[in-house]
C-alpha cells in the first residue's frame, strides 16, 4: 500500500514539472488561437491580380506582333540585296575580260615576258600553301535564306524550341547585316517564350549595342524590362524602360513604355 501511494506521488510530481516547463516555453503575449491562423487573399485582391496579369500578357502579345511585322520589312530588304548580288557576277565577268585584254597587250609588247617564269614558280608555291591551309581550315558556314524563313514560320506556329535553334544557326552562318537584328530578336523572344529568362538579355544587349538605328531597338528594351520584372527586379526594369523611352520611340511604342511602367510601379 505504501509503495502504491509513493508511486502515485512521484507521478503527480513529474507531471506537474513537465506542464510547468511547457507553459513557460510559450510566449504569454501571443494568443494561442492566433498561432496557426492564415488570412487568404480576398476576392477583390485576387481580381486585381488577375487584371494585372492580363495586362502583362497583352503587352507580351503586342511585342510579338511587332516582331513579326518587322520581319516582313527585313525580308524585303534581303530580297533587294539578293537582286543586287545577281548583278555582281556580270560586273565581275566584265572586269575579268578587260583584265585579260590588258594582260594580252602587255605580253604582246614584252613588258612581262621576262617575269613569266618566276611568276609561275611563285604561283606553284602559293597553290601548295593554299592546299595545305585548306586541309586545316574549315570554310565558314553559308547563310541560308530558306532556314531564315523557316525560323520565323516555326515561331508563328509556336514551335519555339526549333525556331530558337534555327535562329541561332543562322546567326553563326554569316548573315547579312540588315537581317542580323531580326535574328537576334527572334532568338531572344523564342527563349523568352520557352521560359529561359537567363538567355534573353544576351542577344538583345548585342542588338541594342550594334544596331541603334534598328526598328527593334525600342522593343528590345521592352522585352528586357519584362525579363527583369519576371526576375522580381522591378528597379532594373524601370531603369531599362526609362533608358529606352529617351530615344524618341514611335507613338504606339511610347504608349507601351508608359503602360508597362505604370503596371510595374503599381505592382511595387
Amino acid at each position: 500500500m505504501i509503495k502504491k501511494y509513493t508511486s502515485t506521488l512521484l507521478f503527480l510530481f513529474l507531471f506537474g514539472c513537465s506542464f510547468g516547463s511547457e507553459s513557460q516555453s510559450i510566449d504569454s503575449s501571443i494568443n494561442p488561437a492566433d498561432l496557426h491562423s492564415w488570412l487568404p487573399a480576398d476576392e477583390n485582391e485576387l481580381e486585381q491580380r488577375r487584371i494585372l496579369q492580363t495586362k502583362f500578357d497583352e503587352i507580351e502579345k503586342q511585342i510579338e506582333t511587332l516582331f513579326l511585322k518587322f520581319d516582313e520589312i527585313g525580308l524585303e530588304e534581303f530580297r533587294m540585296r539578293e537582286d543586287v548580288i545577281k548583278v555582281i557576277p556580270d560586273i565581275t565577268s566584265m572586269d575579268k575580260t578587260i583584265s585579260s585584254m590588258i594582260d594580252g597587250e602587255k605580253k604582246r609588247i614584252g613588258i612581262l615576258g621576262q617575269n613569266i617564269g618566276s611568276i609561275r614558280l611563285e604561283n606553284e608555291k602559293f597553290d601548295k600553301e593554299l592546299n595545305n591551309l585548306s586541309k586545316t581550315i574549315k570554310p565558314d558556314p553559308v547563310f541560308s535564306s530558306k532556314k531564315y524563313k523557316s525560323a520565323f514560320n516555326l515561331f508563328k506556329k509556336r514551335n519555339y524550341i526549333k525556331s530558337s535553334n534555327l535562329f541561332r544557326k543562322s546567326l553563326l552562318a554569316n548573315p547579312p547585316y540588315e537581317l542580323t537584328d531580326n535574328l537576334l530578336f527572334g532568338l531572344a523572344i523564342s527563349q523568352y517564350r520557352l521560359g529561359n529568362i537567363s538567355k534573353v538579355s544576351g542577344p538583345l544587349s548585342r542588338l541594342i549595342l550594334q544596331y541603334p538605328e534598328s526598328e527593334k531597338w525600342h522593343v528590345s528594351h521592352l522585352l528586357i524590362a519584362l525579363v527583369h520584372y519576371k526576375k522580381r527586379e522591378s528597379s532594373q526594369a524601370l531603369h531599362i524602360l526609362e533608358k529606352g523611352s529617351k530615344n524618341n520611340p514611335p507613338y504606339f511604342i511610347q504608349l507601351m513604355f508608359k503602360n508597362l511602367t505604370q503596371l510595374i510601379e503599381k505592382d511595387l
